[in-house]
């Protein structure tokens, strides 16, 4: 993939790579999940070349938790880092006019929290969530879950900031942010499929913008036991304001991985821009 290189917050060092129409007053930010960086997403290549017919560019750029580092650092970081790129885009690009927002797994959550805060960029008009899943539901099916909230709940008035003990969770993983992952109505939990009308509506109710959802139907982070209710839930209780789009790929995994499940979303992401 051909495309330039930037910083784009110097206090941190955070860069940015750019494909696609560099040139264009058009982009499409992505962001993520945990673990991700640059190139992660197996279908950024097929979008980029896509969305350039369009005339826009894709800007991939690096949090300060991409890769292993979301340990130590919180969504509230990440949502300070999008802040950063777009108020550089905004400064150094004089003829950018439009901005779509996409994000991958825990990008979308990274996505909704900056949505939920006042103050929203102008220049955002759309926004794009691929994979919106609980991480919280998904972590309950997991042995090690029970052991590391034990450990949290014993420590966490002491300091939240420790770390877990490598025998319970081998990438660096402070307390708060352990809580922040697990924890039901955390900042985090924005897609479980147990969270209340009432709490769900102190989420979304400010969000206007036009999104699309787009939801993978073989979505292995999504319980077996709950995949039907789930699917349901997001369509029919999260996607179902006015300015909502669901779009369910059948035969999708998370990370939206096969050729053909990609080229059916890109031509749902193209029509959403278009």
């Amino acid at each position: 993939m051909y495309g330039n290189l930037f910083v784009y917050e110097k206090n941190f060092q955070l860069v940015a790579f750019e494909s696609g129409s560099l040139d264009s007053s058009q982009c499409l930010i992505i962001l993520g999940g945990l673990t991700d960086g640059l190139l992660s997403l197996p279908y950024v290549d097929n979008l980029s070349s896509s969305i350039q017919s369009k005339s826009y560019s894709l800007i991939q750029p690096l949090l300060r938790s991409s890769y292993f580092h979301y340990g130590w650092h919180s969504i509230d970081d990440d949502v300070q880092d999008l802040k950063s790129l777009i108020d550089y885009l905004n400064d150094h690009r004089k003829h950018l006019e439009s901005i779509v927002l996409m994000g991958h797994s825990t990008g979308c959550q990274d996505i909704v929290h900056y949505l939920r805060q006042q103050n929203i960029h102008p220049k955002i008009h759309r926004v794009i969530l691929q994979g919106p899943v609980s991480n919280r539901e998904y972590a309950s099916t997991l042995e090690s879950t029970k052991d590391q909230l034990n450990f949290c709940y014993r420590n966490r008035k002491t300091n939240s900031n420790e770390w877990l003990p490598r025998s319970l969770h081998q990438t660096p993983l402070t307390i708060q942010r352990c809580l922040s992952l697990n924890e039901r109505n955390s900042i985090e939990d924005l897609f479980s499929s147990d969270l209340t009308d009432e709490e769900l509506n102190n989420i979304y109710a400010n969000i206007h913008l036009p999104i699309l959802w787009i939801w993978s139907k073989q979505d292995h982070y999504v319980p077996d036991n709950i995949r039907e209710h789930v699917c349901h839930f997001v369509r029919s209780r999260i996607a179902n304001k006015p300015n909502s789009t669901f779009v369910l790929l059948e035969n999708a995994d998370h990370a939206v991985s096969q050729q053909q499940d990609q080229i059916s979303m890109i031509e749902h992401i193209i029509q959403f821009i278009s």
